[in-house]
């Protein structure tokens, strides 16, 4: 039981929860595929993106000692060892690979490319979470592009709008990239410590505020930008206004951070980009859900 439990805050589900909306968005954004394959994939993913995160607490687990929000992870902490978290995590890639081939091979390239990047972000000595602005632009293109068009793979339709497509993914891909330099912040100090250069390190925690909030807001507006120009239909403007009221908390706290970017402001922000994050999901996940049942 305390392994079991240890495998589970190793995997740290919580942390890639944007990550499986992003894939469930993409699995229904054009029609629903059979529910058999969508929780095959879904479990594949699941699998492959516990693997990347362990994975990276193998390499990441000196730093994580020195973070005080990340030292009791397993690995950091000396609840789980090394080459137990690096067998966990190649052993969940392996079976990830496994579930695709025999469910959906036609996505074994964009699993292996899912992969090959997340292994490249945490492993020297490519180790790209140490390249600044490369280190947020793999978050969005590994946290919102890929599990995007994962899920978009699974419905396997021959008419695909690939501009309606596109314009979705950039919109995720801003989403992470903030998402990721909100992280990095948090990070900081470790990060600065153990001479880990992200973009928040190399740049200050002021600069990486405001990038996080230019990507964050801009992801935010594109959707309306979308709209006013007859790019989606105009039935799903509720579904980009209703989410609004949600920001003002996390608007809050933002204003707050980039007039005082300390520690403690920044894991508030963290806290509540996290809390009203989840219910934003739901809500937009809720609409195209119903969206797509009653035909709009």
């Amino acid at each position: 039981m305390k392994f079991l439990n240890n495998c589970l805050k190793v995997a740290r589900i919580d942390n890639w929860l944007g990550w499986i909306f992003c894939f469930c968005f993409g699995s229904i954004f054009l029609g629903f595929p059979s529910l058999e394959r969508v929780i095959t994939v879904l479990f594949a993913f699941s699998f492959a993106t516990a693997g990347v995160f362990i994975l990276n607490q193998f390499f990441d687990r000196e730093e994580d000692r020195e973070n005080a929000l990340k030292s009791n992870l397993p690995v950091a902490s000396g609840k789980m060892t090394p080459r137990t978290a690096l067998i966990l995590s190649l052993s969940l890639i392996v079976l990830c690979l496994f579930l695709v081939f025999i469910v959906a091979a036609s996505l074994i390239s964009l699993f292996l490319i899912y992969l090959a990047l997340w292994t490249a972000y945490s492993v020297p000595p490519l180790r790209l979470k140490s390249v600044p602005i490369m280190d947020f632009i793999i978050s969005g293109v590994g946290a919102g592009l890929l599990p995007f068009l994962i899920g978009i793979g699974v419905s396997s339709k021959p008419n695909v709008s690939i501009s309606l497509i596109l314009m979705s993914a950039i919109a995720l891909m801003l989403a992470h990239s903030g998402g990721h330099i909100l992280q990095a912040l948090g990070d900081h100090e470790a990060d600065h410590k153990m001479g880990v250069r992200t973009f928040v390190v190399k740049y200050g925690r002021k600069k990486g505020v405001i990038i996080m909030g230019f990507l964050s807001l801009t992801a935010g507006l594109l959707p309306f930008i979308y709209a006013v120009f007859g790019s989606l239909p105009s039935s799903y403007f509720l579904l980009f206004f209703l989410p609004l009221l949600l920001c003002i908390p996390i608007a809050k706290r933002y204003t707050a951070t980039i007039k005082n970017p300390t520690t403690e402001n920044v894991v508030s922000l963290q806290k509540a980009t996290r809390r009203y994050g989840i219910i934003i999901m739901v809500v937009v996940g809720a609409y195209v859900l119903v969206g797509k049942i009653l035909g709009l």
